[in-house]
């Protein structure tokens, strides 16, 4: 009996240990959006988009405005204009309104200018 109190005496700090509270890795909120505008895009822009932006793929690869990262926008490429494009589509994009949230569409905005940023040559950024 003594053993087994001392062995539950030796467990008892380990226990109370592993039982604190630690606190969540932090990030900030863009970075937050950008990971879900990612995984947004994965799950419902890609299979025309290209994972990489650059449109290049058999359901929309003849459109020329399937390509997000070459800087040609259908209309001028400024948050809004995207938001409107994935909100209300344009033939041959479907929308999205109803079908995502507004966050989530925003989300996708900001994952789309990055890619689209990301894809410009330094001097142009």
């Amino acid at each position: 009996m003594a053993e087994r109190r001392r062995a539950l005496l030796l467990l008892l700090p380990l226990v109370l240990l592993s039982c604190r509270e630690r606190p969540l890795p932090e990030a900030d909120a863009a970075d937050r959006d950008l990971a879900a505008g990612r995984r947004i895009f994965e799950r419902k822009c890609a299979s025309c988009h290209n994972s990489n932006g650059d449109g290049k793929t058999v359901t929309a690869g003849r459109f020329p405005y399937a390509n997000l990262i070459d800087g040609v926008w259908r209309g001028d490429g400024s948050p809004e204009s995207i938001e409107k494009q994935i909100r209300h589509g344009h033939d041959p994009m479907p929308k999205f309104e109803g079908k995502l949230t507004d966050e989530e569409i925003r989300q996708t905005v900001a994952y789309v200018l990055k890619l689209s940023r990301d894809a410009q040559p330094a001097e142009k950024r």
